[in-house]
């Protein structure tokens, strides 16, 4: 999996290619500790690159939502693939992250 990370004030953009399996997440959690959540509005993770997410990956993305709304801060997921677009609606995790399919 590999991580491409680009910061813009108080906004942050993580592109995201391959599966976020377990050591996937393990890296994505290095990476969202860190960011200094206290001063982000926004994290927009670009899943356009994400062919599978697995428990540990949600666990991660949940974690980064914590550290974020305490501050105001919101957590979007952008160019999702429909099957895993399908799973987050099943799961009602669009009722806390922002996300949308690609296009």
């Amino acid at each position: 999996m590999e991580l491409n990370v680009v910061a813009q004030e108080d906004r942050v953009r993580i592109e995201i290619a391959g599966n976020i399996d377990e050591r996937g997440a393990e890296e994505m959690k290095r990476r969202f500790l860190d960011l200094d959540t206290a001063a982000l509005k926004e994290v927009v993770l670009d899943f356009s690159g994400v062919t599978f997410i697995g428990s540990s990956g949600i666990g991660k993305l949940l974690l980064l939502y914590k550290n974020l709304a305490p501050h105001g801060g919101a957590v979007h997921i952008d160019n999702m693939s429909k099957d895993i677009y399908t799973m987050f609606k099943v799961v009602k995790l669009d009722k806390i992250f922002q996300i949308s399919l690609a296009s």
